[in-house]
């Protein structure tokens, strides 16, 4: 573990500690799933069974995944062991699914800041359909030899956010964030706008899109209003308030319950990791 992986660990207790934090989470749970977890060079290589190359991608064989993924061989194996911990290892607080908001049997998924694509391919042989929103080119081309041939599968190479139009992408790899400022020109859609076009009825929405979820769930309004999906969302990233986003889907579907999970110090501010909500 790198000296800014331990400082990371060792700030989730100042993060507890911090009279800001406005969730509840135990203490135990602190150390044992926070400061002293496993790093993901040791629990994300459980989930792979074989590696073997292929021209600038690595065909990634994840255990209990008949179809492999295709990963671009330049961003290395420690951001692929992460993916693999965030997406596969149940008790990671980064984890999408809870006992509430299990994908189930012929559900309609959409992959919202899907990167490289596990979370998508994990579900993919119990979900009706999945649609892998992702603009990054670093994953473009991986995403389609992953899902290219997947009749249940729709790749759609834009941005999400609460308005379509045009913006940039900044960052890199796992970390890109959508700007109004410099970067790599991308389009931007709506969840509302897709699914209106498509006339697709929504099952599941999951969300990681560094910093940007309230502006994708703000495009959602109209779709989580009429289908009350199971959302999985992000909200440890610097901006996001949980309780803010929550109010926004109690208002829009009363009957939503929550949970959240998890604790980070992004930023020197204590946020709950993950909300989950389900009616």
């Amino acid at each position: 573990m790198s000296f800014g992986q331990l400082h990371n660990r060792t700030d989730l207790l100042k993060g507890y500690f911090a009279s800001e934090k406005d969730f509840p989470i135990g203490f135990g749970e602190t150390l044992t799933k926070g400061v002293l977890k496993l790093p993901c060079t040791m629990i994300g290589p459980r989930y792979v069974s074989r590696i073997e190359e292929a021209g600038e991608y690595l065909q990634v064989y994840l255990r209990g995944i008949h179809r492999p993924l295709s990963w671009p061989r330049k961003l290395g194996t420690f951001d692929l062991y992460k993916a693999a911990t965030d997406c596969l290892y149940e008790e990671d607080w980064h984890h999408y699914e809870v006992p509430e908001t299990r994908v189930q049997p012929d559900d309609v998924v959409l992959d919202c800041g899907a990167a490289e694509g596990i979370f998508a391919l994990s579900v993919l042989d119990r979900a009706g359909q999945v649609v892998i929103f992702e603009p990054s080119p670093d994953f473009a081309d991986s995403l389609r030899r992953t899902f290219g041939n997947a009749p249940n599968a729709t790749v759609v190479p834009a941005a999400l956010g609460s308005s379509e139009g045009k913006a940039f992408l900044a960052g890199n790899s796992l970390y890109g964030f959508v700007t109004l400022d410099d970067g790599i020109p991308i389009n931007i859609t709506t969840i509302d706008a897709w699914v209106a076009r498509t006339t697709t009825r929504v099952n599941f929405i999951k969300g990681d899109l560094e910093s940007h979820e309230f502006e994708v769930l703000k495009g959602a309004r109209a779709t989580i209003e009429r289908d009350r999906p199971k959302i999985a969302f992000t909200v440890y990233h610097p901006g996001n308030n949980w309780r803010e986003m929550v109010a926004f889907l109690r208002g829009l579907v009363p009957q939503y319950q929550f949970r959240i999970k998890g604790l980070s110090y992004n930023a020197r501010h204590p946020r709950p990791v993950m909300l989950h909500a389900w009616t």
